[in-house]
């Protein structure tokens, strides 16, 4: 069950990200598109809270009195969503996903396999590394356009982009474990004893939220984009709201999921979720994406890939 919720966040992942590019074009800011889907998340997460009797002070109090590092996990998610909504119009739909992809997949795998951030340490063999490299081999593939070798053509700063969503990958990855930490500890406290653990996790990602809401507050506020009549235009759209939801829907999903199944295998099953739905968002041209043709190769891709995650996590 737990791994279907990993792949079903995945495939939300991939339907939010145009949505994302979408409302930036709306308000005419990426950055303040990530803001407003932050305002909204953090709205939807006190509804909740408030619906489950939780004290929303006691929390607050909690996360920031024995919490550190954990709750700066909302920060790195905010770094990441807005990078995401940055490249994807840059760098395309596919190179937008695959490079944030990759840093998912190795810090992912390398900090199960160092036992970093209090995740159960797995080792490292021989099989596993060439599970990762199938892993690998399934990303590239899922991008590769055989049409024209644009090699020549890619710049400095084609490579500076690259390289900004390998390192967003990285961060959404220890966003998921930081979060998912963080609920683990709440869990313990007196304000979640007689609780489900789901509960601590909405807690959790309520607070991940918050701490990006105030960090894109403050870069909205110094690049001064955040206006009344923008504010207003973003609460009332129903884009934001919808992105906001999906948004809220995957920290969760990586909050409860992280601690449980481990962050190697839950970035994993989410990232063929997210390849699936990518593939199929550029299939049909949905969302306001441009329409590209499935090719066998992208097909191959995600065989590949799901072929590499068996190897590590049931073979290794």
């Amino acid at each position: 069950m737990l791994y279907i919720l990993s792949l079903f966040a995945g495939l939300v992942l991939a339907v939010q990200n145009p949505y994302n590019v979408n409302l930036g074009k709306q308000l005419s800011s990426p950055i303040l598109a990530g803001f407003m889907t932050y305002i909204i998340g953090n709205i939807e997460f006190l509804i909740a809270l408030f619906v489950l009797r939780i004290n929303v002070i006691s929390v607050l109090s909690e996360t920031f009195q024995k919490g550190f590092p954990w709750f700066i996990g909302g920060v790195l998610g905010a770094i990441y969503i807005t990078s995401i909504i940055i490249l994807f119009p840059k760098l395309g739909p596919i190179k937008a996903v695959i490079y944030p992809t990759l840093g998912q997949v190795t810090s992912g795998i390398l900090i199960d396999a160092m036992g970093w951030f209090n995740v159960q340490q797995s080792p490292l063999n021989m099989i596993k590394i060439i599970g990762l490299v199938l892993l690998i081999i399934g990303v590239i593939l899922s991008a590769y356009t055989p049409k024209v070798n644009k090699l020549k053509n890619v710049t400095s700063n084609d490579w500076l982009l690259c390289i900004w969503g390998f390192v967003a990958g990285i961060l959404s990855t220890i966003q998921g474990i930081f979060n998912g930490n963080l609920g683990t500890l709440l869990h313990e406290t007196s304000e979640f004893q007689n609780t489900a653990e789901l509960t601590a996790s909405i807690a959790s990602s309520f607070i991940a939220f918050l701490l990006g809401t105030l960090l894109l507050l403050i870069v909205v506020s110094l690049n001064r984009e955040l206006t009344p009549g923008k504010f207003v235009s973003g609460i009332g759209s129903g884009t934001a709201w919808a992105a906001s939801s999906m948004g809220a829907f995957f920290v969760l999903c990586m909050t409860i999921l992280n601690p449980t199944i481990g962050p190697g295998l839950t970035v994993s099953l989410s990232i063929i979720g997210l390849m699936i739905g990518s593939i199929i968002i550029e299939h049909n041209g949905l969302f306001q994406v441009s329409k590209n043709k499935t090719t066998r190769l992208k097909i191959i891709s995600v065989a590949v890939f799901t072929i590499g995650i068996i190897i590590i996590k049931v073979v290794g």
